[in-house]
């Protein structure tokens, strides 16, 4: 390479090595990049945590809207396509398709439509072993002046460490993510949640939630995605009135015989610009004295309330403001209505109570 080339690069690859987000590297290294091939623009992707298949494009020196709606036409990108059957070798767009071609394009005609003459292209799809994402690099130029093989080969030895410093910045946001995950999870609890982005696509999910979600939602209930449509109305609710969560939580219930689902939703905080919610599980199984207290009349589940607190007739008279003799007769009653699972009087009530119901096999 040249001195000043030589230069560029060593100034890219210490970019390179200090950035910790997509946005990082895309600030620290576009000056570099875009002299070294002499380009006017650029446009970087990486898949998202967890979801592989969908990418995050920042750009430089481009509008960002470009690649707003990406996932509706990527597969109209023959660019892209060519990429993909080539991974980590750098194409121009003269090794991939005509000129011809090339205009009649979709892309092309993005382009033209947003202002933004895309005219020539050069691009690499960078995956990394060990990596389940990958990444990409696109650099344009708006003028018809095509790309030389030697800019081809300088962008083609850089190619490795880009691939690394995107497998490294995706990475760093996942760790910082989970820690955010570790803060807010309850200490002595077995992890159970779901990661969603602020759209409700999920990041990320612990073994225990998709059993939990087959036993509490049928199918019916779920969207394409297989997430409960309720969880995701409540997620959406949740995002138009977020700033005004005290706590940055909130709560939602399910009550099936004796037992509760609760779902709390707990806003995490902005990692590398997106806004992601632990959706946290938590399978309840009531006390026999929940189920108890529907069998009964109000007057005797007050009366029954306060039993279970271990008082005595007199002092359960007292804190109902009642006769004695008018408690006695509805515990006798009380007894008779829970004779069945196994309430004979005072001793056997209070044994069972706060016990966790057993599940039914």
């Amino acid at each position: 390479m040249k001195p000043r080339e030589r230069l560029l690069v060593g100034r890219l690859m210490e970019a390179l090595i200090h950035s910790r987000t997509l946005q990082e590297l895309v600030n620290s290294t576009e000056e570099f990049l875009l002299q070294l091939v002499s380009a006017d623009c650029m446009a970087l992707c990486a898949s998202r945590l967890g979801q592989p298949n969908l990418d995050d494009w920042l750009v430089a020196k481009m509008p960002s809207v470009y690649f707003a709606h990406y996932a509706d036409w990527k597969k109209e990108d023959v660019i892209r396509a060519a990429n993909l059957e080539h991974r980590n070798i750098v194409l121009r767009d003269l090794d991939i398709i005509t000129r011809e071609t090339l205009e009649s394009s979709f892309v092309y005609r993005l382009g033209q439509d947003m202002g933004v003459p895309l005219e020539q292209v050069m691009s690499v799809y960078l995956t990394q072993a060990g990596w389940e994402g990958n990444g990409g690099l696109s650099v344009y130029r708006m003028k018809r002046w095509p790309f030389s093989d030697r800019e081809r080969y300088i962008l083609q030895q850089i190619t490795p460490m880009l691939a690394k410093a995107i497998q490294k910045c995706r990475v760093f946001v996942e760790r910082e993510l989970m820690d955010n995950l570790l803060e807010v999870q309850p200490d002595g609890q077995k992890p159970a949640f779901l990661v969603l982005t602020s759209t409700g696509e999920e990041v990320k999910r612990t073994g225990p939630v998709s059993d939990l979600l087959g036993k509490w939602f049928s199918p019916k209930e779920c969207a394409q995605s297989g997430l409960p449509r309720v969880l995701l109305d409540k997620l959406t609710a949740l995002m138009r009135d977020a700033g005004n969560l005290e706590t940055g939580t909130d709560l939602w219930e399910r009550k099936v015989e004796g037992e509760t689902l609760r779902v709390t939703f707990v806003q995490l905080p902005h990692v590398d610009g997106h806004q992601y919610w632990q959706l946290r599980f938590q399978e309840v199984i009531h006390p026999y004295l929940t189920s108890w207290l529907e069998k009964l009349t109000p007057k005797e589940a007050e009366i029954a309330n306060l039993l279970a607190q271990g008082l005595s007739d007199k002092d359960i008279a007292n804190k109902a403001n009642k006769e004695l003799g008018t408690v006695k007769k509805q515990l006798g009653s009380i007894y008779q209505k829970l004779k069945a699972d196994g309430v004979r009087g005072r001793t056997e009530f209070i044994a069972l109570a706060l016990r966790p119901r057993k599940k039914k096999s």
